[in-house]
C-alpha cells in the first residue's frame, strides 16, 4: 500500500459535518471548579470513574507549576455526593520524574487499578540558558539507573477502595484514561508501547498495542501489535502522531478504539472496531475534530464519548451513539467559554439516577494555573 493511498482511507471533514445529523437535547445543572487546596496548583489530564455507590473519584496530575515541569505528583479526589464537593487530595504517586495522566477503573472484583506514566519530557523544554535552576537541580540528580528504574508507564492497585495501595509496577502499553472491562470478566488495555528509548513515551511510541488480563490486572498478555512495519490500517501513517487512545464494548460486543491523531491537519479524533477482541481491526475513519476523547457505555446500552475542543469558542463537547459506534450524534456542547487552548481530556462517569458528570482541566488565564472543573448534567 502506497503512502498517499493510506491517507484516502481519512477523508476530509470537517466538525460542523461529522455528526449523524441526530440533536440530542441535554441539561446541565451545574458547572464549577474543584478546588480543594489552600493554595492551588495546576492541574491536569484527570479520569474521572464512579467506583461505586455512586462515588466518584477523580485521579490527575497535580501539584504542578505548568503544563510541563519536573513536579507532577499523581493525585486522587473523591466525592461522596455526586460531585457537589470533593475531597483534599490524596497522594498516590510522587516519584523523582514528572507523574503525568493517571485513568482509574474498578474491575469486577472491586479493584482499583490506576494508571500513570513518568515523563522526562521537562528536561527538553527548556534551553541550558533557560533552565529555572530548580529544575537544574532536579536534572543533575537523574542518572541512567534512576532513569532505567522510574521511567515508563506504571500502574498502581487497591483492593481496599482507595484506602491503601500496591507498589508500582510496570505495564507495556499506556493511554490517558485506562483499561476497560470486557463482558467476560477481562480486562482489555489499548494504548501506545513503551519506547525505552524515548523521553516521551506517550507520545512518541513504536507501536499500538492491545493486551488483556484475566487475573485483575496483575499480569498482561499482548493481544495485537501494530506499528509502522505493517500493512492495513495503519500503513502510511507514523506511529509518533496517534496517541491518547481509548476503549470502549458496545452491546453487540464490538470493541470501538478512538485515537488522537495529528497525521493531518487540523488535528482529529479517529476511531476503529474489533469483532474479535482487539486481535484485529477495521473502519478506520474521523469522528469529530476534537480530541483526546473518553468513552463510556451507559446503562441503556448507547455509547457516550467526551472529548476536549481545541479551536474557537474552546471547550468541552459529548456525542452520543445508539448504534454501537457505527455512528455519532451532534455534539452536546457542555462549555465553550474558555479563553485558551490549554484545556479538555473530560471523562464522564454516570450516576444511578442516570444522571452524569463529567470532569476536565482548564487553563485560568488570571493566574496562570489550570484546575479541574466539574459539569453535572443530565440527557432529556
Amino acid at each position: 500500500m502506497q503512502e498517499n493511498d493510506a491517507k484516502k482511507m481519512v477523508p476530509e471533514f470537517s466538525e460542523e459535518t461529522c455528526g449523524n445529523g441526530v440533536q440530542v437535547d441535554f441539561e446541565l445543572s451545574s458547572l464549577e471548579w474543584i478546588q480543594t487546596q489552600e493554595k492551588p496548583t495546576y492541574h491536569g489530564w484527570p479520569t474521572l470513574a464512579n467506583v461505586g455507590n455512586d462515588k466518584l473519584v477523580i485521579v490527575c496530575s497535580g501539584d504542578r507549576e505548568a503544563h510541563v515541569d519536573p513536579y507532577g505528583k499523581v493525585l486522587m479526589y473523591e466525592s461522596c455526593d455526586k460531585g457537589k464537593t470533593w475531597s483534599a487530595p490524596t497522594i498516590l504517586a510522587n516519584g523523582p520524574l514528572d507523574d503525568r495522566d493517571a485513568g482509574i477503573m474498578v474491575t469486577p472484583a472491586g479493584t482499583w487499578l490506576v494508571n500513570y506514566f513518568t515523563s522526562m519530557a521537562f528536561s527538553a523544554f527548556k534551553t541550558e540558558d533557560n533552565t529555572p535552576p530548580r529544575w537544574k537541580e532536579i536534572e543533575d540528580k537523574i542518572t541512567v539507573s534512576l532513569l532505567k528504574k522510574e521511567h515508563g508507564f506504571f500502574m498502581l492497585r487497591s483492593t481496599d477502595q482507595g484506602k491503601s495501595w500496591s507498589p508500582k509496577y510496570r505495564i507495556g502499553v499506556n493511554n490517558v484514561h485506562g483499561p476497560i472491562v470486557l463482558d467476560d470478566g477481562s480486562l482489555f488495555y489499548c494504548g501506545r508501547a513503551w519506547n525505552s528509548s524515548c523521553m516521551m513515551p506517550s507520545t512518541f511510541a513504536e507501536a499500538i498495542v492491545s493486551m488483556r488480563s484475566t487475573d485483575d490486572g496483575l499480569t498482561w498478555e499482548e493481544v495485537s501489535r501494530y506499528g509502522n512495519s505493517k500493512t492495513g490500517i495503519f500503513a502510511g501513517y507514523q506511529m509518533r502522531d496517534w496517541h491518547e487512545i481509548h476503549s470502549v464494548q458496545a452491546g453487540d460486543g464490538t470493541i470501538i478504539t478512538q485515537i488522537r491523531s495529528h497525521s493531518e491537519a487540523p488535528p482529529r479524533t479517529l476511531q476503529m472496531v474489533s469483532h474479535d477482541r482487539g486481535k484485529t481491526w477495521e473502519d478506520l475513519h474521523p469522528v469529530c475534530g476534537g480530541f483526546p476523547s473518553h468513552l463510556l457505555k451507559l446503562s441503556d446500552g448507547r455509547l457516550l464519548m467526551s472529548y476536549g475542543y481545541r479551536k474557537e469558542n474552546y471547550g468541552n463537547r459529548c456525542r452520543i451513539s445508539s448504534d454501537n459506534g457505527k455512528s455519532w450524534s451532534e455534539p452536546i456542547i457542555l462549555s465553550c467559554n474558555s479563553p485558551a487552548y490549554d484545556l479538555g481530556y473530560p471523562s464522564t462517569a454516570e450516576l444511578s439516577d442516570g444522571s452524569l458528570v463529567t470532569v476536565w482541566y482548564e487553563l485560568q488565564i488570571d493566574t496562570g494555573i489550570a484546575l479541574l472543573r466539574c459539569a453535572r448534567w443530565k440527557l432529556k
